[in-house]
Formats: structure tokens, sequence, C-alpha cells
């Protein structure tokens, strides 16, 4: 099957191409792939924590190492109902300790996971039982949330290709323009030496 003549003069421009100019743009593709997908995020676990101890009854107070990120998973294990647990922010707490108003129960025996939108520093245990009552085990355990780059290591790799791409692309470019200047240097003292 025969080309066209346009065809047929592109294939031979590319052709005659250094590679430098053909390949080097194959490895912006590749540089630029690998750039792209070093920017992927993803929303996943990224820490976890523990808040271990007794609940007495009456109401108390104690701090919790959940201010690892604002998003968690709270997971609670309690040895027997009727302990209410509030996990509280620093704005809650303050409210907590001016007036004694908590917000809605965070975790108990029928709800022992919750999604928390909020750094939270503080626990407070609401335990309505006689204060002969044996105090109540429990365990909350937390899975941090946070933004995850997992292929960020792509860009290393990603951006020495780009760099050696240019420069090659560069030094081709420039060796090109050399050679055609000293091509039209010397074309011109022949055509002088000949005058």
């Amino acid at each position: 099957m025969r080309h066209p003549a346009v065809v047929r003069r592109t294939w031979e421009r590319i052709r005659r191409a250094p590679t430098a100019y053909s390949r080097g743009a194959l490895l912006f593709v590749l540089a630029a792939i690998l750039l792209v997908a070093s920017l992927h995020a993803e929303v996943g676990a990224i820490a976890t924590g523990v808040a271990v101890g007794d609940a007495a009854p009456g109401s108390h107070e104690r701090e919790v190492p959940f201010r690892t990120t604002s998003l968690f998973q709270a997971n609670l294990i309690v040895s027997s109902c009727g302990v209410n647990f509030h996990l509280l922010n620093d704005t809650a707490y303050e409210a907590y300790t001016q007036d004694g108003t908590l917000p809605t129960v965070s975790l108990d025996c029928n709800r022992t996971a919750a999604t928390i939108e909020d750094e939270v520093g503080h626990l407070v245990t609401l335990y309505p039982a006689p204060s002969s009552a044996p105090n109540v085990t429990y365990a909350i355990s937390a899975t941090f949330m946070g933004l995850r780059t997992p292929y960020a290591v792509l860009s290393v790799p990603g951006t020495a290709i780009a760099l050696a791409a240019t420069l090659w692309i560069s030094l081709t470019m420039m060796t090109r323009g050399t050679e055609r200047l000293a091509t039209q240097v010397r074309d011109r003292k022949e055509g002088k030496e000949k005058k």
C-alpha cells in the first residue's frame, strides 16, 4: 500500500530527527505519568491509639491521647453495660467544666463504634450506679484517619527522568545548532576563496 506523499515526507523527517527528539518526548511522557501518579492521595489509617481505664460510679474525667488527627474511628470494649463515654474536644470540655453540660453520648454498650470528626483530648465517664458498685473496666481504641500519598516516591524517578530528557534534548539542540553554524561559516569561507 502506497502512502500519500505528505505521510512519507513526515515519516522521513521523523526518521532523520535525532533520537533525543523522539525518545526524549517519550521520556517526558513517562516522567509526566510518574509525576501525576505520585500526586494520588487517599484517606486511610495513619496511626492508632488506646485509652484503658476503670470507670468508677458517678461522673469522672480524664485526658485521652486522641489528638493525632481530627478524624478517627473509636471502638469501645467494656466489661459491663451502664457507663456512658463522652469524648470531648477542648471547647466541649470547657463547657463541661463551666456548667456541667455534656454533648450526646459518644460510646456506650449499645454504640461500641463511632466516627469522631474532631481532635479529642478529654473523656468523661458517666456511670449512674451506687457508690458501692464495682468499677467498670473499659478500653477505647482509636484508628486515626488522614490523607496518605502512597505513591509519592514516584516523584523522584519522574523528576530525574524529566531532567535527563531536558538535558538530552537541550544538548542535542545545541550540538545541531553549533554544527549548522559551523557549516554556514565553512560554506562562506569556501565561497569567498572561490571568488
